[in-house]
């Protein structure tokens, strides 16, 4: 399926609201992965058996998972809300134009009032 008779505009904050997602994802797994490879140094530091450290450090990635999830949840909600909003204006109106740079009859921009001398 073709993207090009889409509107630009729409695909692009299609795009960057995506991005957003998957950087925040990104960001708490980081987070997840840097915890953990420190926890695991300690109880490789401490002589735990390895078996043991594969359990606990299973634990703790769960539990800073949802840590996680807990803390920035409302803003993945917020955002995949807007991504649905996006995804169904541009099934709603999939050939709508923007204009290049004019305004619709009526609307007019404050400084583009003004002369200059």
């Amino acid at each position: 399926m073709s993207r090009a008779p889409y509107i630009p505009a729409v695909n692009h904050a299609i795009d960057l609201v995506i991005f957003a997602i998957l950087t925040l994802a990104g960001l708490v797994m980081g987070v997840i992965s840097y915890i953990d490879g420190l926890l695991g140094a300690a109880l490789a530091a401490a002589h735990v058996p390895p078996n043991a450290q594969i359990v606990l450090l299973a634990v703790v990635a769960i539990c800073l998972f949802i840590v996680g999830l807990r803390l920035l949840g409302r803003v993945f909600a917020a955002l995949i809300i807007v991504l649905l909003l996006l995804l169904l204006v541009r099934a709603v109106f999939p050939h709508a134009q923007v204009p290049n740079g004019h305004l619709p009859p009526g609307f007019s921009l404050p400084a583009a009032d003004t002369k200059t001398i």
